[in-house]
């Protein structure tokens, strides 16, 4: 599928300022916004100071762009060019200005293909993305427009992907063809092969800074250790591109939202704006290349089906009846998240979604409110240990599956026991060598309302914990082991509650932020009684 590339955001506020410059008249007050860009920042700088010296011309544009400007970049020195200064600057970017300048003095455009000359190639940073793309997934593709003699900098992340990421690039009249012929299997088991050699790469970033985010989300999903060096600036870009890429938070920075959609992270519609800024196109081009994922949403009853068999009875045959890739399970008294979507794309196994509890009260009741606090730090070390590669729970409340991984582990979820089919699936998914990723983002939460009696509470824990005994990865039994010698600790000296306390409200709070310190406490203090009654209950819970 050819892809090209529109005229970005940048381009048509250069030109519109260059435009409103050109009627200016001399000693009149003029402000100039220019959005978030960067490039038109750095030239029209120049270009005021050189052509319209102490006129009342102010530049302005987003605060990040305001936090940017001043500091002088390699775009800065391309300005200087332009307007006959010379600078001792030999920087890829620079290089290419003296080259382009070069052929307008001599009019020597190369040829394009309705044979009018013009140096303006494609651009080699916005198809970083698309090799990022097909890095991960595999496949063939048109970037029209890419020449192998570019002038740019930016040319050498084809090299780069061709020595580290199995891309081969092939360049024909139309422009670069790029190819990854590995097949779903050889791709599952590259990781582990990469964990066990420990496979790692060193990339200088001095000289093409805008390929550290497509290059570094490549190497985070195929398991691969980078060591990349000449990232300095990149905080001074339109995000701070190392943290932004670390969180995966795209930040209004167009390099990072479209490095996380070709990574399979879910960037919002809102987030997706900013790809305008130099790639307007990429979002309508992605929708269309990217094969989508059709998802089936199951919701079982939680308590006796049509057969009189039980919820996971109801949840096997729902899954049977299913003819999707995917199947996304809920309960049948959440609040759905807000992506519903019936197609998205994934290369994980199994999705952990993140879960919120909310009372449906104005004034929620103590119980209520131990609840919230409680779930909010299960939630918190759940996201943790997953985003850590150590996932120790998940729920069936909110969770995306693999239809044929489901099938797979069916005979490991304990039919016998009442509820778990969400953590015994978790433990077989790992067993199985399967894939487990998380997507923690508000339009996929569903939110989970508390429980109004103490009975209903105490029989729901006791359930929860009569799974326990059952558990066999390391993981998950060394965590519950941790929380039971702590509470058992806490039993024998409440003193230690002034380490745990800290601990676990810091967990409440990135969750809950409203929830008071006192509640918290209040549950930090009966949470050993609490534990304990559970755990003895839940051995003799053999129903729902």
């Amino acid at each position: 599928m050819p892809v090209a590339v529109n005229m970005p955001d940048d381009v048509i506020v250069l030109h519109d300022a260059l435009a409103r410059l050109r009627e200016y008249k001399k000693g009149e007050p003029l402000t100039l916004y220019l959005k978030n860009c960067g490039t038109a920042l750095r030239f029209l700088e120049v270009h005021l100071h050189q052509c319209y010296p102490g006129e009342p011309i102010t530049l302005t544009g987003d605060p990040r762009l305001m936090e940017r400007k001043g500091k002088p970049t390699s775009q800065t020195n391309s300005a200087l060019l332009m307007h006959g200064i010379e600078v001792s600057d030999d920087s890829p970017y620079v290089e290419m200005t003296r080259k382009v300048m070069e052929m307008y003095k001599k009019n020597s455009f190369p040829l394009g293909r309705d044979g009018v000359g013009s140096p303006i190639e494609a651009d080699w940073s916005a198809a970083a993305f698309w090799y990022e793309y097909i890095a991960i997934h595999g496949g063939e593709l048109l970037l029209e427009g890419l020449t192998a003699d570019s002038i740019q900098g930016d040319r050498i992340v084809a090299d780069i992907y061709a020595e580290h990421f199995g891309v081969q690039t092939e360049f024909v009249p139309e422009g670069a063809k790029i190819t990854n012929h590995q097949s779903p299997k050889t791709k599952l088991i590259a990781p582990l092969w990469q964990r066990i050699t420990n496979k790692s790469i060193s990339i200088d970033f001095t000289n093409c800074p805008d390929l550290y985010p497509a290059v570094a989300l490549t190497c985070e999903i195929l398991k691969m250790d980078l060591h990349a060096s000449g990232t300095e600036r990149l905080k001074y870009k339109e995000s701070d591109r190392l943290e932004a890429v670390r969180l995966h938070e795209v930040r209004n920075d167009h390099r990072i939202a479209m490095a996380l959609m070709c990574a399979d992270y879910p960037v919002s519609i809102e987030d997706q704006a900013c790809i305008a800024k130099s790639y307007p196109s990429f979002v309508a081009q992605f929708s269309k290349f990217n094969l989508q994922t059709p998802i089936a949403h199951i919701t079982p009853i939680k308590g006796v089906n049509d057969d009189n068999l039980g919820k996971k009875h109801a949840l096997s045959k729902l899954i049977h009846a299913a003819n999707s890739e995917y199947v996304w399970l809920h309960d049948d008294d959440v609040v759905l998240p807000k992506a519903t979507h019936d197609t998205l794309h994934f290369t994980h196994d199994l999705i952990i979604l993140p879960l919120r509890m909310e009372s449906e009260n104005d004034k929620p009741s103590l119980l209520e409110k131990l609840q919230m606090a409680e779930y909010a730090a299960i939630q918190e070390l759940t996201m943790r240990t997953a985003k850590r590669g150590h996932a120790i729970m998940c729920s069936g409340a909110n969770l995306i599956v693999k239809r044929e991984v489901w099938l797979a582990c069916e005979p490991d979820i304990h039919p016998e026991i009442p509820s778990g089919d969400d953590i015994f699936l978790l433990e077989a998914v790992k067993r199985h060598g399967y894939t487990v990723g998380v997507i923690d983002e508000p339009d996929y939460t569903a939110v989970v309302r508390p429980l109004t009696s103490w009975r209903a509470f105490f029989r729901q824990r006791m359930r929860w914990a009569g799974k326990a005994p059952h558990y066999t990865d390391r993981d998950i039994i060394r965590y519950g082991q941790l929380i039971l010698y702590a509470n058992i600790l806490q039993w024998l000296c409440p003193l230690v509650l002034l380490i745990k306390f800290p601990i676990e409200f810091s967990l409440i709070k990135k969750r809950e932020p409203q929830t008071s310190w006192l509640v918290a406490l209040l549950l930090e203090i009966i949470y050993p009684y609490y534990l304990f009654i559970c755990l003895i209950g839940g051995l003799f819970r053999k129903a729902w």
